[in-house]
């Protein structure tokens, strides 16, 4: 496994800063597929913020989740 690193980041109008950066490919896999759900949470007209999600929100999150569980030790 690789240890994290950093990655330098342009600022937007002003200074730039140094971020971390993910350890492994299976992170970035992970944080790939939530950004992926929150993306669509977050615009979906379908999808009830109190309740139930639609079909598209509930495969993305599956999709997180099967992500996550190739993450464990």
């Amino acid at each position: 496994m690789s240890r994290p690193g950093w990655e330098w980041r342009d600022g937007s109008g002003g200074a730039g800063h140094l971020q971390r950066i993910a350890a492994t490919a299976r992170f970035s896999a992970s944080q790939r597929a939530y950004n992926a759900y929150l993306d669509h949470w977050g615009t979906c007209v379908s999808c009830d913020r109190s309740g139930p999600r639609c079909p598209e929100a509930d495969a993305l999150w599956k999709a997180y989740q099967t992500a996550l569980g190739s993450e464990a030790p």
